[in-house]
């Protein structure tokens, strides 16, 4: 449908035992997430989980223009620039995925 919307989701473990490393992150990914057409920027964080065992303490929704945007933007020096960074702000690989509206 020309109507569906194009979101990035990220399911995340913050390294609390790095919050500087984590800010840092924040505020270097956000301008390139911004920079390849993301907008709309929802952040939650889990406060109570109920069922399962995924762990993930901060998910946010991003709106792009289309999938190839996300995917420019994963492939892109800007993106990749901030892997070691990354991997100091997060316990584990943050879990990246593009979806529809049904």
């Amino acid at each position: 449908m020309a109507n569906d919307k194009t979101f990035l989701i990220i399911n995340a473990i913050p390294n609390v035992e790095d919050m500087p490393s984590f800010q840092s992150y924040l505020s270097q990914i956000v301008g390139i997430i911004t920079k390849f057409g993301g907008s709309n920027m929802q952040r939650f964080k889990t406060v109570d989980q109920i069922m399962g065992q995924g762990g993930i303490k901060a998910i946010a929704v991003f709106e792009f223009p289309n999938a190839q945007s996300i995917k420019d933007m994963y492939a892109s020096e800007d993106f990749n620039s901030l892997n070691e960074l990354r991997k100091k702000a997060y316990k584990q690989e943050v879990d990246l995925m593009i979806c529809e509206t049904l």
